[in-house]
Parts: structure tokens; sequence; C-alpha cells
């Protein structure tokens, strides 16, 4: 009798560990299906990246870029004036882009998209008779950065700025929820504050311009892990401070692909700028992303757009006009694979030199939202 009942013990131990992982079980399951999720659904593709200036180059033992680190973000996304030789002659050795890709490395990060500032090509932009050397140079850009396996390589549109100086102006610091500070753009106001250009450009120019720099450009990159990356005029608009601007609509970029066919062309896809000129972000993601052209997104959220107001306000990430909970999903369902980052940091309380508070935030943030798909 006493072994019987050590027997039945047993099993009633054991009827009820199994009952109760499958409850539990069931439990995960019911509550997958609550959030609108599929127990089968696979994990999502897209990654977290960031944003960074120079000041971010000055600590001890780099222990600000330690902090990217620290908050989950293992890709950056640079503008290649961080490389050194590149703002004094527009190019550089391979060695110098080998050590800062070094440096990047001992601190866990690598690099995602490399950006070129269209200032150091300007005269190709505007197919002018020193053109040829500063494609060389981008070319020259172009062969390292695949030799590194760095997947995105940006090259910019024209901005109008750069024919009066690269001048900014027309924006403002405002406040929202709690004072932190935000960048207002406004048209009139940027008019009014801007001298008169230089020179006057036409769009026919500009779009020789620019093809001809992709036509030269575009083969360094062939057959490589490296994808050309177009962002577009910001601010979005066709006619800006007395010239032309030619890449702001989702059309500008359907012309560039159409014009110089390639699978290593396409997009950097920015929420804000898109949404500025009141496009539907969302189709706009669906439209790229189909074409297997989304090769960077960077994540901002706006207020106001310019065809309705005239101007707009770079707000906190949670803050804007967008939902970017539907903006990931329609990423996601595109299979994007790629990373999205911050792009503009806003100024909280306490947050200087170095925005880090809102940075932790918006990486926190998007991270909520890759976990919630």
């Amino acid at each position: 009798m006493k072994l019987s009942a050590e027997i039945s013990r047993r099993e009633f131990l054991r009827c009820s560990a199994l009952s109760a992982a499958a409850m539990g079980t069931a439990a995960a399951l019911d509550y997958q299906t609550a959030m609108g999720k599929s127990p089968t659904n696979k994990k999502t593709k897209i990654r977290i990246g960031v944003r960074f200036n120079e000041h971010w180059l000055k600590s001890k033992n780099d222990e600000d870029l330690q902090f990217f680190k620290q908050i989950g973000v293992d890709y950056a996304d640079i503008a290649l004036n961080l490389v050194e030789g590149y703002e004094e002659h527009g190019v550089f050795a391979k060695a110098d882009l080998k050590a800062f890709v070094d440096r990047l490395a001992i601190v866990g990060l690598k690099i995602e998209r490399a950006n070129s500032l269209g200032s150091y090509y300007l005269n190709a932009h505007l197919h002018g008779p020193e053109r040829q050397e500063e494609i060389n140079k981008l070319r020259r850009i172009g062969e390292m950065v695949t030799d590194f396996e760095i997947p995105v390589f940006g090259i910019q549109a024209c901005q109008a700025a750069m024919h009066i100086d690269n001048r900014r102006a027309g924006w403002v610091l405002q406040q929202r929820r709690g004072g932190y500070e935000y960048y207002n753009f406004n048209i009139a106001r940027s008019i009014a504050g801007s001298p008169k250009p230089r020179y006057k450009v036409t769009a026919d120019q500009l779009w020789k311009g620019l093809l001809n720099i992709y036509q030269q450009v575009m083969p360094t990159v062939e057959g490589s892990k490296t994808k050309i990356a177009m962002h577009g005029n910001d601010p979005p608009l066709y006619q800006y401070l007395g010239n032309p601007q030619i890449i702001c609509r989702f059309a500008d970029f359907d012309r560039l692909f159409r014009e110089v066919p390639s699978e290593h062309n396409g997009i950097t896809f920015c929420c804000g700028t898109r949404y500025e000129l009141g496009e539907d972000v969302l189709k706009g993601i669906r439209h790229f992303g189909k074409q297997g052209k989304l090769f960077h997104v960077h994540f901002r959220n706006v207020r106001g757009t310019l065809p309705r107001d005239k101007g707009y306000s770079e707000v906190f990430v949670d803050d804007g006009d967008m939902n970017m909970a539907h903006v990931v999903r329609a990423l996601n369902d595109v299979d994007y694979d790629g990373v999205i980052d911050f792009d503009h940091p806003m100024y909280v309380t306490g947050d200087k030199p170095l925005p880090k508070q809102y940075i932790a935030f918006a990486v926190g943030y998007m991270r909520g939202l890759l976990q919630s798909l």
C-alpha cells in the first residue's frame, strides 16, 4: 500500500507539471493572439542606429561613444567629415577610414551609412568645369566604402542653401511638453532671413549634374555589399531661396532610379522630410519597399506640413503628427532589414552639451515599437 501510494503521488506530480506547462503555453498563445501576433511570427530584421557629430569624439577613452553601446545600439549613421582628411580635401586616405572604422569597432559600433556632403561636389551638381575632379573623389570614396563593406553610401541632392554659403535661416528654437526644445521651420522666415543666391541655376542643369554623378559613381559599388542611397532635398521645396531643387517627391526618386537602373540605387527614406511635403509616408514605404529600394530610414517625427502650414516642427519621436507604430509596422510588412535612426535630436532640460537623454528616450521608444511587432 505504501509503494502504491508513492507511485500515485509521483503520477499526480507529473500530471500536475504537464498540466501547468500546457496552461502556461496556452496563456502565452492567448497573450500573443490578444496582442495581434501570430505565434509563428518571425523576429523583425529592423535594427536601431544612431547619428552623431564631431562633439561625440572628444571624450576620454571614447566614453561618449560607449554610451551608444550601453543603451543597446550597434550601428552608426555618420557624415564623412568625421574621417580625417575629408574636410580639407573632400576625400581621405584608406588608412584614415580604417582608423575610424577601427575606433568605432573598439566600442562595438559598426558604420551602417557613410554620408558624403554635397558641398564637396557642388561643381559636379552644377555640371561645371571642375566637376570631374569632384566626381573622381566620390568614386575613390565609393571604392573604399565597398572595401570596408559599409552597407550604405549616401550621395546628396544639391541643396538650395549651398548657393548662399550653406546658411540655414528660418529655423528657431521653440518649446513643447514640459519645456523641451525643438526646431521650427517657416518658409517666409527663411526667405526673409536669407541673402539672395550668388548665381542662378536651372532644374535641368541640376538633373544633368546629378545623373552624371550617379552614372560615374554607381559602378564603384556594383557587385559589392554597398548600396548608394539618396536622401533628397530638405526642406523639400521645388523653389527655395531663389533657386530650384529637384529631389522632393516620390516621383523624383522614381526618376533617379529609372535613369540610373541598378539594384544598388535606392533611398534613405526620411520619414520627417517625406511627411513635411504632405506625401503619404506609409504609401511611400510600401512603394519603395516592394521595389527593394529602402536602404536606410530616418525615423523622425514632425508636426505640420509645408503645403498646409508653410512650415513644420521637428519634435520628439512620439510627439508628432505621425503614428510611428504604423510606420515601423509598414517597414516590417515590406521586410525592411536595414537600420532606423532618430535623425535629429531634441533638447531636454540638463541634456547638454550632448543630447544623451533624448537619444536614450528615442532608442528605447524605437526598441519598444520593434518588440511590439
